[in-house]
């Protein structure tokens, strides 16, 4: 259960999964390493997550999309997914420092499996910590990356961790949040890294203690949003279903400032495009069905979701000139 639930608290229309997490999609795997040490300026808060498809994305690449709310952002690997439609490797999130040591883990990951690839495109996606985390040291390693991945496994933790652990959204500390849908048969997952937002700009549909306010520019931040769904859907299908993940986090409050990098990425382990057979008849998901009407609405709930979940799980922590951001607390009302 993810931290939202754990709270009591539910929102929309549709079901969740059996554990409200981006693992309800069979055959996902999360891991995290998380790097904490040092204290002030020299503080470290940092760390990577791991979100592993089933099977081999390499040999057997997953439909994917995705969509950029805003595009200030260093991720690696996008443009292959929109053109091509699939993800070939593990997808990490880390600091915006971080992104090519994590992209060289990938390599080395995807090549240690297939020592005859010649051409591999990893995807990392990134949310700047330098609030809390000497990102400037650039701490998290190739190593690190490597670590995460072979870390991953059914469980989600929320919070603090991995990618999460200096992210701050809305004045209050945030994390890694996670939530689920059902439609029918098909699941949609969600794992978000929110650090975006202003205290003035959040909107939730509960009662909450305020966060105090920060300095000027705190909107000014990302926010990455991963979504999985067992619905065999087509990529472009995918970039509309990663397009309605942006309607979730508009929902929070996200402003969507002009230095921020808001990154939905989608992917479907209910259609893949096997590399060495020549393309076949698929099926999917109709467009104009009550189903992916639905699956839309999912997408939208989830991320919203998963965004909350991400800083319920967060726990106090000290910026690197001492100001403490604050949990997100509810309360009746």
């Amino acid at each position: 259960m993810n931290a939202f639930r754990a709270a009591g608290l539910s929102l929309g229309q549709l079901p969740p999964g059996p554990r409200t997490t981006l693992a309800d999609v069979p055959g996902i795997h999360v891991g995290h390493v998380t790097l904490t040490s040092g204290q002030g300026e020299e503080a470290v808060r940092t760390g990577v997550t791991a979100i592993v498809p089933p099977g081999d994305p390499y040999a057997e690449p997953l439909a994917a999309g995705l969509f950029v709310l805003h595009g200030h952002g260093k991720a690696v690997g996008l443009s292959q997914v929109r053109d091509l439609g699939e993800l070939e490797t593990p997808v990490l999130i880390t600091n915006t420092l971080a992104v090519f040591r994590c992209a060289e883990a990938l390599l080395s990951w995807t090549l240690r499996r297939h020592p005859e690839a010649r051409s591999v495109n990893p995807v990392v996606l990134e949310c700047n910590d330098g609030r809390i985390s000497a990102i400037e040291r650039r701490p998290v390693t190739e190593d690190h990356a490597l670590a995460a991945l072979e870390a991953a496994g059914e469980g989600v933790e929320e919070g603090c961790v991995g990618a999460g652990t200096g992210m701050v959204a809305f004045g209050f500390k945030s994390g890694v949040g996670t939530a689920s849908r059902r439609v029918g048969d098909f699941t949609v997952g969600v794992l978000a890294v929110p650090n975006m937002g202003r205290a003035q700009d959040f909107r939730a549909p509960f009662s909450f203690e305020k966060a105090p306010e920060r300095e000027a520019g705190a909107e000014a931040g990302s926010l990455v949003v991963v979504l999985a769904t067992t619905a065999p859907l087509l990529p472009e299908q995918l970039s509309r279903l990663a397009r309605r993940a942006a309607l979730g986090a508009a929902r929070t409050g996200a402003p969507v400032d002009t230095g921020s990098g808001d990154f939905f990425l989608a992917f479907s382990t209910g259609l893949r495009f096997p590399r060495m057979e020549e393309r076949r008849s698929v099926t999917y998901v109709p467009d104009r069905s009550k189903t992916m009407g639905l699956l839309y609405r999912a997408a939208a709930e989830a991320s919203e979701e998963a965004i909350f979940s991400g800083l319920l799980a967060a726990k106090p922590t000290p910026g690197r000139t001492g100001q403490v951001f604050p949990a997100l607390r509810t309360y009746p009302k």
